[in-house]
């Protein structure tokens, strides 16, 4: 799935998007941001990719997974 669809299905605004760059690039705060709440719900649990340790932060930052995720696509 590329990057917009991803996007599309989460419900990111233009705002989100123009902002994920900088997010990505570790250059802005991703955690707490409306960019994060609507990307870990849609792979926590519309999606459910992300794995249920990451999901719970037992495992991996749950931001960082999302992250990780979206560079590895981009």
């Amino acid at each position: 799935m590329a990057l917009t669809e991803i996007y599309d299905a989460a419900g990111l605004t233009e705002d989100d998007r123009s902002r994920m760059p900088s997010y990505i690039e570790g250059e802005d705060e991703f955690y707490g941001s409306e960019a994060y709440g609507k990307l870990y719900e849609y792979f926590a649990f519309e999606s459910c990719e992300m794995p249920y340790g990451v999901c719970k932060a037992r495992t991996e930052c749950p931001d960082e997974w999302i992250l990780e995720y979206l560079e590895a696509r981009a």
